[in-house]
């Protein structure tokens, strides 16, 4: 457990893995959620690299707007997908790894999330819960199109097959999608092991607990409870 006086973080491997590839970071008003692929410990790389990449970038940069800051959260996933890249590279046996990665900034009273892959960002305020990203999965692009419903999407297997991701192919599509919204209520940011278990009324109830270390741990536990099934990452922040 990472915690401060209004943001925490909880990271399991849980019930089925003997590893973790989930990686995350909390800096102050910059908060990141990667979650690794790949054979072997390629996952635990790419996902570390691209979250070191992301403060690399976004930690230091000067915002002036929301404009700037969307910019700013856009160039750090870019940044995280030329890292991955070299470190591929250099190490000729990470190659196919790959991550998703969520990112969040916050600047006066302007939050931007940035994200590419399922990787998930949501908001709660007064008692309401805002799924701020959008899975870019074959499941969510069929729901877009009305082929199928957003129950149905939930245990569809085009859940698992990724349409974006940072990966060390140049091939693949790495474009984040980039939103701003206000700086009010709480925000959850998690790997796919936590809604993968978790539908989202339990995600708001759990949320709302107490100060984001018991929150944190409460979201985690839950989706423990309800077969763990996954690496598990929420970074829960009092905005």
């Amino acid at each position: 457990m990472t915690t401060t006086a209004r943001q925490a973080a909880r990271s399991d491997r849980g019930r089925v893995s003997d590893h973790n590839e989930d990686a995350f970071a909390l800096d102050d008003d910059l908060w990141v959620v990667a979650d690794g692929m790949g054979g072997h410990a390629s996952g635990e790389i790419a996902s570390e690299v691209a979250v070191e990449a992301v403060l690399h970038v976004a930690g230091g940069g000067a915002v002036r707007g929301p404009a700037d800051l969307a910019d700013l959260l856009a160039d750090a996933v870019v940044g995280a997908r030329g890292a991955v890249v070299d470190r591929a590279r250099q190490d000729p046996a990470s190659a196919g790894m790959g991550t998703t990665l969520v990112v969040a900034g916050r600047r006066d009273d302007t939050v931007g999330v940035a994200w590419v892959g399922d990787s998930r960002a949501y908001l709660l305020h007064e008692g309401r819960l805002m799924l701020v990203s959008s899975d870019h999965n074959v499941a969510q692009e069929m729901l877009a199109l009305g082929m199928i419903d957003a129950e149905q999407a939930r245990t569809h297997p085009g859940q698992y097959q990724l349409t974006r991701a940072v990966t060390d192919d140049s091939v693949s599509d790495a474009t984040p999608d980039v939103v701003t919204v206000p700086a009010r209520g709480r925000l959850l940011l998690c790997s796919d092991g936590l809604n993968g278990e978790l539908a989202d009324a339990t995600i708001a109830r759990l949320l709302g607990e107490g100060d984001p270390e018991t929150a944190a741990r409460a979201l985690v536990d839950a989706a423990l409870d309800e077969g763990g099934r996954d690496n598990i990452t929420v970074v829960v922040v009092d905005l």
